[in-house]
């Protein structure tokens, strides 16, 4: 059998080289591809047509969900694995709903990287565990709003009612009814406390 091809976009240099250094360690394993950026790793892609695909979350140009979204519109059976920092819930749903077949964390075990490859090349998805039991505490909760979202943003940049109401082009008070109905859904108490709980859960990337 030919060695399963591999892309690893990831925009730390050092990463990507340990990656590769681990998957190439294994005789049907062949990383053909590198990427720092999520255009390049697109780029990539259209060329190199690996089997499978590890990408970073966060990408100095636009996310991992965007980059295998992108890709999947062309090419349904691309197959991705996102291998990020990111444990939270809502980052993963996110990235499964735009077609992740795995997500790994950067903390996982070299065995695990390297099964998870395996697995999701056989059709097989692959969570990690941490990640697994984020999604399944998390069940039914409500998702926020891209709304919801971009006033939690303004408040993690530091700003008031007022300001992120200017920002947004809304009225103050329609900025103070989307945070009480986030720190609704969120369980949240104050406003720091839906912001630390929303970057927690992955939110906020």
């Amino acid at each position: 059998m030919p060695a399963l091809r591999i892309l690893v976009i990831d925009d730390h240099p050092l990463f990507r080289a340990g990656v590769t250094a681990i998957l190439t360690s294994e005789s049907d394993l062949h990383v053909v591809g590198e990427a720092g950026t999520g255009m390049e790793g697109i780029a990539a892609f259209r060329v190199l047509r690996p089997d499978v695909t590890l990408v970073d979350l966060k990408l100095p140009d636009m996310d991992g969900d965007k980059v295998i979204a992108t890709v999947r519109k062309d090419e349904p059976e691309a197959r991705f694995i996102v291998l990020t920092t990111y444990g939270g819930d809502a980052a993963a749903r996110r990235s499964i709903s735009a077609g992740a077949h795995g997500y790994l964390l950067k903390t996982s075990l070299i065995n695990e990287l390297i099964a998870a490859v395996r697995s999701v090349h056989a059709g097989r998805p692959y969570i990690s565990p941490a990640v697994g039991k984020e999604l399944s505490e998390h069940r039914g909760d409500e998702c926020l709003t891209e709304r919801e979202i971009e006033v939690l943003r303004a408040v993690a940049a530091g700003l008031e009612n007022k300001q992120i109401a200017r920002k947004l082009g809304i009225s103050a008070d329609t900025v103070k009814e989307h945070l009480s109905r986030t720190m609704a859904k969120l369980h949240a108490s104050n406003r720091s406390h839906a912001l630390a709980i929303a970057l927690s859960r992955g939110f906020l990337p």
